[in-house]
């Protein structure tokens, strides 16, 4: 019997080994970088492969938050009771508002805001799809998965031991497309 390929991203990813926190999306990068597109924004202008954007650190900071990224509104590509979820989550894991913007933005790009999303390649689940190697932080481990404020809880956990911040998060998930 001969192994099968996935095809497409995933299975280039798979080949390669790739074990991102991005919950076996794959992303199209041939389009404008992200870099290229928040630098439209900014300017008003359209984004191009060919234009070349000044590094994040080079803009000015009444341009650009400190952070890099964009942050969402409430409500903008998540469901509500994720968002109400993830306040109750903050609140008991006694993190600042500040995180707000950065967790809602890995909640929005990691799950769409679905609760116990499954990843179909890898053991990631939930709003910050966590790897079983992290499920350790929801509160009851894998029993929590299903139970939005504990699945707020665990990646609120995951990004603070591991960036310390939200907003460092979320920078690094828009430098790599996963955190």
């Amino acid at each position: 019997m001969t192994d099968m390929a996935l095809p497409g991203p995933a299975g280039a990813l798979a080949a390669a080994g790739h074990r991102g926190g991005h919950g076996g999306r794959s992303h199209n990068r041939s389009g404008p970088s992200f870099r290229h597109v928040l630098a439209a924004a900014l300017t008003g202008g359209r984004a191009s492969k060919t234009q070349t954007a000044a590094p994040l650190s080079q803009a000015s900071s009444a341009e650009v938050p400190a952070t890099g990224f964009q942050p969402v509104k409430a409500g903008a590509g998540t469901p509500a009771q994720s968002d109400t979820a993830l306040t109750q989550g903050m609140a008991l894991e006694g993190v600042p508002v500040s995180w707000q913007s950065g967790l809602r933005f890995i909640m929005a790009q990691e799950s769409g805001g679905h609760v116990d999303a499954k990843s179909p390649i890898h053991s990631a689940r939930g709003l910050y799809q966590l790897t079983a190697a992290n499920y350790h932080f929801n509160p009851h481990g894998a029993a929590s998965f299903g139970n939005a404020v504990e699945e707020a809880q665990g990646g609120i956990r995951y990004i603070k031991q591991r960036y310390g911040t939200a907003d460092n998060a979320a920078a690094f998930w828009q430098s790599h497309h996963w955190y």
